[in-house]
């Protein structure tokens, strides 16, 4: 089974600490599928920042270079981004529009693939990160016609649903969005800069970070969490 990584996106070179645990769960480098984000960047720019972005600002900094980068879009038949993720030696969501990646990853087939491949690691970035979690509650249509308390099923790799960029503070998100999703699966919000690591199906929070359960949250330490 994977180790699997859920984050916010970062502007700028990935934190110390996430970078040097890439490193070494990284241990295989041939390939790496990045899966676009999709309506996240301006209409007039090149769609292979996806891939760029990943690779020159966050993975080489950190010193992860891979032999091979494969941006997973549109721009290639189904079956081509199926092989590619599914070989990948590591996986990455890419962050953009929760729900247009959900729908790619629907349209192209790409769940059984994922979670078949041997890739040491499973990335999801901010959209990335909502979309391999168990569900994700959608306020912002992103394009799309949806209603502030759409929930949406996710590719399961984990048993919980993961919030990027949360606040505490944040009432509606909490009242209207959060704490009825908590009724039925748990929730993992972060702030910048922190994040979340799984593997065998034991939670590692780096950050500050809080679990939304049965309507309740708690802020929750850095420890393991089954």
């Amino acid at each position: 089974m994977s180790i699997q990584y859920y984050t916010g996106f970062f502007e700028a070179a990935l934190p110390e600490q996430m970078a040097k645990l890439l490193c070494r769960d990284m241990v295989e480098r041939k390939s790496i599928a990045v899966i676009a984000g999709f309506g996240k960047w301006l209409p007039n720019e090149d769609p292979r920042v996806d891939i760029n972005f990943a690779k020159d600002v966050w993975l080489d900094s950190a010193g992860i270079v891979f032999d091979e980068y494969h941006l997973i879009d549109r721009n290639m038949p189904k079956e081509k981004a199926q092989a590619l993720v599914r070989d990948a030696s590591v996986i990455l969501l890419q962050g953009g529009y929760t729900t247009l990646q959900s729908a790619f990853l629907t349209e192209y087939e790409l769940a059984a693939p994922i979670k078949e491949s041997s890739a040491a690691v499973v990335m999801g970035v901010s959209a990335g990160a909502k979309n391999i979690g168990a569900k994700f509650v959608c306020a912002d249509s992103n394009g799309n016609a949806v209603d502030k308390n759409d929930i949406y099923n996710g590719l399961g790799l984990g048993n919980f649903c993961y919030e990027p960029y949360f606040s505490p503070d944040n009432d509606t998100l909490m009242n209207d969005e959060l704490l009825p999703l908590s009724q039925t699966v748990d929730i993992y919000a972060t702030t910048p800069e922190s994040f979340i690591r799984v593997q065998d199906g034991e939670v590692l929070v780096f950050g500050d970070a809080y679990l939304i359960s049965g309507g309740i949250i708690c802020k929750v330490e850095k420890r393991s969490r089954k």
